[in-house]
């Protein structure tokens, strides 16, 4: 598996910058308009890419499985009873919602949920193709994506160590090196405790040089932030345009623009605070370097020709002479010329 190649033009993987999806998903809810907000404002927001999701209702759900969510108006519905209402975009409006996305100028794929939705992204071009967590035993789905020579984006929620494998399996069997592993924990919301971020880094020991990321089902923004700061390469968050808008489940629990923005603000600050694994003096310390640390500094006026005792010294800054930690050295040793008191001692002065 690769370590590192690109979506789009953009490099993804250990060592790139952390990639941020704006994961739209349905939360258009059927409305191309309210589809080419959520691009819009996505891209202002600076989101690397947004992603939607492909699925109908009668082949992703039999019309009985219970919803592993919680929909308060609707709370005996099926998932079948959801889904029927968010799979009314049409083909030629979703290629639509392609167009303007690569005429504003961000990246836009989705994640297909059955064959017939994985051709009909090839038929666009996608750059990337996004397998749902649930989806990771399936197989053929899997395969059929990856024989595109794509990118992959595997979620692992609820995944064993072995599926994960066997995923991964999939995609190097149908020649297909380019994968991304995400972490998550498939619970709408998910409280903080729930999150486990060391299990992404668990994958990354499992399996390495694979790049490993995050899709996040917490609130807030503060749990991808720190899934970067321990080594995330890419971030996947649901968004919304407007956490209160009907239809999609996913809005009361998605970013808004401006969380979007802080998000990825806080994202690009902690990737430049992260530095290098190296301890010693940082080209912007040069300066305190110098004049915060401190030097052995006259306490008295000392005479030429004296010899210097303990009760004579002090320390003070700046730290240009002669460091504190060898005061010992000092004491005992002759003045080579006079010293005014309150002078930062230097090795010639003894």
């Amino acid at each position: 598996m690769r370590s590192q190649f690109e979506i789009a033009g953009r490099p993804v993987g250990i060592g790139a910058p952390a990639y941020v999806i704006a994961e739209a998903g349905v939360n258009h809810n059927c409305d191309p308009a309210l589809g080419r907000r959520l691009i819009d404002e996505a891209k202002a927001a600076g989101a690397d890419a947004i992603k939607f999701q492909s699925y109908t209702a009668g082949k992703i759900s039999t019309r009985v499985a219970p919803r592993y969510w919680v929909e308060p108006k609707d709370p005996n519905g099926t998932q079948w009873d959801t889904f029927d209402k968010l799979d009314k975009l049409s083909d030629d409006e979703f290629r639509g919602l392609m167009a303007h996305a690569k005429k504003t100028g961000i990246v836009a794929f989705s994640t297909p949920f059955d064959d017939e939705a994985v051709d009909f992204l090839a038929s666009l071009d996608v750059p990337a193709y996004k397998i749902a967590s649930a989806d990771l035993t399936c197989h053929g789905l899997i395969e059929r994506c990856a024989a595109f020579g794509k990118p992959m984006i595997l979620s692992t929620g609820t995944a064993t160590l072995a599926e994960v494998e066997e995923g991964l399996d999939v995609c190097r069997r149908a020649g297909n090196d380019q994968v991304v592993l995400l972490h998550c924990t498939l619970k709408y919301p998910c409280p903080p405790e729930g999150i486990n971020l060391r299990a992404m880094q668990h994958l990354m020991a499992a399996f390495p040089g694979v790049p490993v990321g995050l899709s996040d089902h917490s609130l807030g923004i503060a749990v991808p932030q720190a899934a970067v700061a321990l080594g995330a390469c890419m971030i996947e968050k649901h968004y919304t345009v407007d956490k209160t808008l009907p239809g999609s489940p996913d809005h009361h629990l998605s970013v808004d623009p401006p969380e979007l923005r802080a998000l990825l603000a806080g994202i690009r600050t902690i990737e430049k605070a992260m530095g290098s694994a190296t301890k010693g003096v940082e080209p912007l310390e040069r300066d305190a370097f110098r004049f915060a640390r401190r030097s052995v500094t006259s306490k008295v006026a000392i005479a030429k020709g004296t010899v210097i005792e303990a009760s004579m010294l002090t320390y003070k800054r700046p730290g240009t002479g002669i460091s504190p930690k060898h005061m010992d050295l000092v004491v005992g040793r002759v003045a080579r010329e006079d010293i005014p008191e309150d002078t930062t001692l230097t090795w010639s002065m003894v």
